[in-house]
């Protein structure tokens, strides 16, 4: 009681020293910056537990083991999806270690996937969808695309923003494959500010200023087999220590 009639005695001595309005404007102003404070980032720690819940598409399994996560194709499939369960908007990083577990685990991001560029939401199709049906859904959203350990389908590493079908606002290739099998690899994909990026071992691999970012969406990630010699050869990836900032 004595602290609160202390303070309305410093309010009373301040309004009288510079005057009603100017106390008013000063509040008013402060009132002003508070609300104009940026807000502060959060970084999210996904956990394997937590992996395991997000949905799939596409034929394959997901499995927890020594605390990694395990995603991979079964017989018949053509690549297996991860789809997180929320979606990001504006800024955010991802950062994560991954490893190939088999020759032919073509490994694929996309981010900031949407219906289209005025909202952060994903139709994902039906579980029972045919490969046809998936790949349509797939070349009319809206993301950004960065595939890389793609040296079995007989390509190196490209990142490429997808506006439809039809279009894309860029395509960007390396020279060389930049990944072997069975290794573990840290990636970072950001996109702050309008530039997008993607390293890998902390080596910048692509960089772009993208002058109309896409508003955000959710993070999906694939992977993908290959035939070789004439065998099928089944994706098989180990994700771990997966962060995200937004």
């Amino acid at each position: 009681m004595i602290l609160i009639i202390k303070q309305l005695a410093m309010v009373k001595y301040y309004i009288k020293k510079v005057g009603f309005y100017s106390f008013v404007i000063s509040i008013i102003f402060v009132l002003i910056l508070t609300g104009c404070a940026p807000n502060k980032s959060i970084e999210e720690q996904i956990t394997p537990q937590e992996l395991i819940t997000w949905k799939t598409l596409g034929k394959g399994k997901t499995s927890i083991q020594h605390q990694e996560f395990i995603m991979e194709e079964i017989d018949s499939s053509d690549g297996l999806f991860l789809i997180s369960p929320k979606s990001y908007q504006g800024d955010m990083v991802l950062r994560y270690k991954i490893r190939a577990l088999s020759e032919a685990s073509v490994l694929i991001v996309l981010f900031s996937a949407s219906d289209n560029s005025e909202t952060l939401q994903l139709t994902i199709p039906p579980e029972n969808s045919k490969n046809e049906d998936i790949w349509k859904w797939r070349g009319e959203m809206n993301h950004y695309n960065l595939t890389f350990n793609n040296k079995s389908h007989g390509y190196t590493p490209f990142f490429y923003k997808n506006i439809s079908s039809l279009e894309r606002e860029f395509h960007l290739r390396k020279q060389d494959n930049i990944m072997k099998s069975n290794q573990w690899v840290t990636v970072e994909i950001g996109k702050k500010k309008g530039k997008v990026w993607f390293s890998l071992n902390n080596d910048m691999v692509f960089e772009y200023m993208d002058m109309s970012p896409l508003l955000g969406g959710h993070i999906i990630f694939r992977i993908s087999g290959a035939t070789k010699e004439g065998k099928n050869i089944l994706a098989k990836a180990s994700i771990k220590d997966l962060t995200i900032h937004h």
